[in-house]
């Protein structure tokens, strides 16, 4: 059998006719693509993980006036009265798991599993029975995705959250993109803020409506460098060229109505270290390791950042892993949200999966890619160089799984020309294919490289390394042998990792916490003084090392290519 493309048939036909549906109205004389006017609109139709280059083919939208095709937005011109539709509709995906119950809150199934390690209270279990009237927001601003969580200092209940993708995502996947894009334009740059500022603050105003509160009192942020810039209207462009110096490195408080999030007193920009090492890292260091243990800290994402030290010397770095482990740039990629398969094992001969939502699978995300890669090592679909072998190589009983197809007849305008002629089927409908493969490697090479040279430079080995703490809505449901199995982290540190979930989020929402300052005579401090303290303290000691100019990093890059075989 002859496939044109392994992902045709159901990511084309899988779109509701209860979706959200659009009219675009615009001058004759204003030429510009649907990509263009969705982003200029504040429509959040589609990803673009290629920055709209043409390149990724996920910009699909679906078409229904005046005809009825699937096209790529960015390759489509927008025309007035035009009737357009997502392809799929995310907002069905999205569900919020408190424990062992789901609340009428929504956030992005990919940390429907990230426990808070608080008390999250539901409308329905009486969260006006709140101890005082001080109301404050934490938000995590991810690449990917935006976390927003409403909580009382006092009692340090979690009242309500919201979570979704990154508005931002038309102008690309990773944050180079991002300054790409906003440099190339300044109404790039309104429009990304717009974008975020937008979605943050419409989701405290619906979030407080429901509480019976009329404002709150802070917002605390935590977001790698670029996502803060954005947020607070700043160029990036400084962070995307040597010696990626920013602007602004924040840890001060800014007026909510300054920033544009309504119904806000004061937000509080959680302080970076560099260019490409944010106050996502340094919020979930405070709230999650002992200063007392030599911990390696990886927050893998779009982003791949690391910290490695105890109290009183940390080293950390960024690497260009892309956007592959969130399944921007895969194939049949897409984030952990219902449809998508998250789970991949061995089961005797048998590949099975698991999919979110228990439904018929329609891609696979973060977890389920690094599963599938490992399970392919074990049964010897693929070698060491990460090659789908010929058949011929292939146990049998593993060959059904295996696909050769052409690529005769793509629809040029909707698929990028694929470079594989091999795929593997996960489900009959999911695959990744030999480029989907080769992204994961140099995404997990760039990550262990880095992690080789904070070890290098600190003057240690891996035996004396305390703890491994994975961070990230990624890093919580990864699982760690196949991480290991990979080469993602190093196997001889498994038995020393542990996940931390989001730590960004709670280290913004520690952040939040009401402190009692003894020694003042003025009002209670809303800001965590303790956590500050600490947050300071990490950034004080810490020396930010940059791989793309480090001696010999393209070679212990290339090192970690090759997968290990049985």
């Amino acid at each position: 059998m002859n496939i044109k493309n392994p992902g045709q048939m159901l990511r084309v036909l899988c779109y509701s006719k209860n979706m959200k549906k659009y009219v675009i109205k615009i001058d004759r004389t204003d030429k510009k693509s649907i990509l263009q006017y969705c982003r200029e609109n504040g429509i959040d139709l589609c990803p673009a993980p290629c920055g709209g280059k043409g390149t990724c083919g996920k910009c699909k939208v679906h078409v229904t006036k005046p005809y009825d095709k699937v096209v790529l937005a960015c390759k489509t011109e927008a025309v007035n009265g035009m009737e357009i539709a997502p392809v799929r509709d995310e907002s069905e995906n999205m569900v919020v798991l408190q424990g062992d119950k789901v609340s009428d809150d929504t956030v992005d199934e990919k940390d429907r599993h990230d426990d808070l390690d608080r008390r999250i209270v539901s409308p329905k279990d009486g969260i006006r029975d709140r101890s005082s009237d001080v109301i404050c927001a934490a938000c995590d601003i991810g690449t990917t995705t935006v976390v927003c969580s409403i909580i009382d200092p006092v009692t340090k209940d979690v009242l309500a959250s919201r979570a979704g993708a990154n508005p931002q995502r038309s102008f690309g996947a990773d944050v180079v993109s991002r300054i790409e894009a906003a440099c190339a334009d300044d109404d790039n740059l309104k429009t990304m803020n717009n974008a975020i500022v937008n979605l943050i603050s419409g989701w405290i105003t619906d979030m407080i409506q429901k509480l019976g509160v009329e404002k709150i009192k802070l917002l605390t942020v935590a977001a790698n460098t670029t996502m803060c810039h954005l947020f607070a209207g700043i160029s990036p462009e400084k962070i995307g060229k040597a010696p990626f110096m920013p602007d602004e490195l924040f840890g001060k408080e800014y007026k909510g109505a300054g920033i544009g999030i309504l119904n806000c007193e004061k937000v509080y920009i959680i302080p970076a270290v560099s260019g490409y090492v944010g106050g996502d890292i340094t919020a979930g260091m405070a709230e999650c390791i002992d200063t007392d243990e030599m911990t390696l800290y990886l927050d893998i994402g779009t982003n791949g950042e690391m910290a490695l030290g105890r109290g009183g010397k940390y080293l950390c770095a960024a690497t260009a892993a892309g956007p592959a482990f969130e399944g921007a740039q895969i194939e049949m990629g897409m984030p952990g949200q219902k449809g998508a398969i998250d789970k991949v094992w061995l089961e005797g001969r048998k590949i099975c999966y698991s999919v979110i939502g228990n439904v018929r699978p329609l891609g696979i995300c973060g977890s389920g890619i690094i599963d599938a890669v490992a399970v392919f090592l074990d049964t010897g679909i693929i070698d060491e160089n990460g090659t789908i072998k010929d058949m011929a190589d292939i146990p049998l009983w593993y060959r059904p799984y295996v696909e050769v197809f052409d690529d005769e007849d793509d629809d040029e305008d909707i698929y990028p020309a694929e470079t594989a002629e091999k795929v593997v089927h996960i489900s009959p409908e999911v695959i990744l294919n030999q480029d989907d493969i080769r992204k994961i490697q140099l995404a997990k090479s760039a990550i262990a490289a880095g992690i080789d040279v904070l070890i290098k430079e600190y003057g240690i080995t891996y035996k004396e390394i305390d703890r491994v703490c994975l961070a990230g809505g990624f890093g919580n449901y990864l699982d760690q042998k196949s991480a290991a199995r990979i080469g993602l982290i190093p196997e001889k540190l498994l038995k020393k990792t542990v996940s931390v979930g989001n730590a960004a989020q709670k280290g913004a929402i520690a952040t939040a916490y009401i402190y009692e300052d003894h020694d003042s005579k003025t009002e209670t401090k809303i800001l965590n003084k303790d956590i500050i303290n600490k947050t300071n303290a990490i950034i004080s000691t810490m020396a930010y090392i940059e791989l793309s100019t480090y001696p010999g990093f393209d070679e212990m890059y290339v090192s970690h290519i090759n997968f290990t075989c049985p």
